[in-house]
């Protein structure tokens, strides 16, 4: 039997959703103390905020234009195959594949489970010492998330789009008792921590862009579904480009509630060991209900679930289309004759994502060691709209990239300063250089083995 293609099953909704529910996982909820403890003041916090989330607004008006051009499975694969050449594409697809995408889902697997257990009464500090359920909780999640996707990418968007409308929804619920509560009564004013910035330095802004990049990472999830989107060439710009501007005014609303209810010298003031989720539980005290913040580690975990979807809901096409081009092993480009899915290509990567589980060390080196490798490639794919434009100038277009030159010479910029910036900082240094040492690894798997066969 003939093996079928991937099959156009995806709306506007759906694109909307992939991208929004890709993004909001953890994020909002364990990264604000880390940027409040890094920045030194209340100011610095909103810039960072907005600011980055428009360069990866700016980024996405470059994906959205690349993506209407090449409307195919693959996503951001395709792109830099493009723009760059199979080299650059093989090092991206090698890196996705045991970094970005399988390092993602198994960091938000462990996040998954660790919010998780206190709802059964276990221990979540005992339980990491000797892990046994930590350890079954994320892998099965995994291991759901693929049976899911696997019969079908109408019943993954269907648990996409129901799950990233319950996060809006309570991230909603949390704004408004913001807003209408009358009077928040704020901790104790002490000085700041020995962790805490006080003068803006370099090693506070990386670990606050870290903080940040991470909350906005899988916005570039939605390209990957292109071949299965109805009307990609309108779905797919309208997509990214909203679901960017939703996310960054409900990140915007939800730190303006933060600090209303968790004033900054009240984050400053907590000790290192303070749980990261302290300040959306004060928060959901302050705001709503003292009873309502047991609640929140459920609201975290769905989020969380909702959030790591995409890693097999999308992400496994890029693997499919690497096999078509003959950089992976043929059968991941197997599609199931009833579902029209790349089932290989979705369990290997759920494989992956299962074995590295059980070998991280800490939630947020992991976000660290993905978040700056993700930003070498995507520097990589948004110049890929300038090198397009000179190559191929008399392509199709059905959407083009909102503020060329500008837009995307401003994300690139600030992708490389935050490049090198973490190269530099002592404290960050040694996720750099793994994330290096993954793309050496690659090159090397190019130069012996894919080359000379392609040659």
């Amino acid at each position: 039997m003939d093996n079928p293609g991937l099959q156009r099953r995806l709306g506007l909704t759906s694109a909307v959703s992939i991208t929004v529910g890709a993004v909001i996982g953890s994020g909002i909820f364990l990264k604000p103390l880390k940027v409040a403890q890094g920045l030194p003041s209340e100011e610095w916090v909103y810039l960072l905020w907005i600011g980055l989330g428009l360069v990866c607004l700016f980024g996405a008006f470059a994906y959205a234009e690349l993506g209407a051009m090449f409307p195919e499975a693959g996503g951001q694969y395709a792109f830099l195959r493009e723009g760059w050449g199979p080299c650059v594409a093989f090092l991206y697809g090698w890196t996705f594949f045991w970094v970005i995408n399988a390092g993602t889902m198994a960091a938000l697997a462990l996040a998954f489970a660790e919010n998780l257990l206190p709802l059964f009464g276990i221990d979540v500090v005992a339980e990491k010492q000797d892990p046994g359920i930590l350890l079954a909780i994320a892998c099965g999640m995994i291991l759901v998330l693929a049976i899911v996707n696997h019969f079908g990418v109408g019943l993954g968007a269907l648990i996409q789009n129901l799950s990233t409308f319950a996060k809006l929804a309570s991230l909603g619920a949390i704004v408004m008792g913001g807003v209408l509560a009358a009077g928040i009564e704020a901790g104790p004013s002490t000085a700041p921590a020995a962790v805490a910035t006080t003068a803006l330095t370099v090693t506070g802004l990386v670990s606050a862009f870290m903080a940040i990049f991470w909350a906005y990472e899988g916005w570039y999830q939605l390209p990957f579904n292109a071949a299965e989107l109805k009307r990609p060439e309108r779905d797919l710009p309208l997509g990214l480009v909203g679901g960017m501007l939703i996310l960054i005014a409900v990140y915007l609303l939800v730190n303006v509630i933060y600090l209303r209810a968790v004033p900054f010298a009240e984050m400053q003031a907590m000790s290192p060991d303070t749980p990261p989720t302290q300040v959306a539980a004060l928060t959901v005290d302050r705001v709503l209900s003292p009873g309502l913040s047991g609640y929140l580690t459920l609201l975290i975990a769905i989020s969380i679930f909702g959030a790591a979807n995409p890693n097999l809901l999308s992400s496994p096409r890029a693997f499919y289309a690497m096999a078509q081009d003959g950089l992976m092993p043929r059968a991941l480009t197997k599609v199931h004759p009833r579902w029209g899915t790349p089932v290989v290509s979705i369990w290997v990567q759920a494989a992956c994502g299962v074995l590295i589980v059980t070998g991280l060390q800490g939630f947020h080196d992991v976000t660290d060691f993905v978040v700056f490798a993700a930003f070498l490639f995507y520097a990589m794919t948004v110049a890929a709209v300038y090198r397009l434009r000179r190559a191929r100038p008399d392509a199709v277009r059905p959407y083009r990239c909102w503020g060329y030159p500008l837009t995307p010479l401003l994300f690139i910029l600030v992708s490389f300063a935050f490049v090198v910036a973490v190269l530099q900082d002592e404290g960050n240094r040694s996720n750099a250089l793994k994330g290096l040492a993954i793309i050496a690894g690659g090159a090397l798997a190019w130069l012996l083995f894919l080359r000379p066969r392609r040659a």
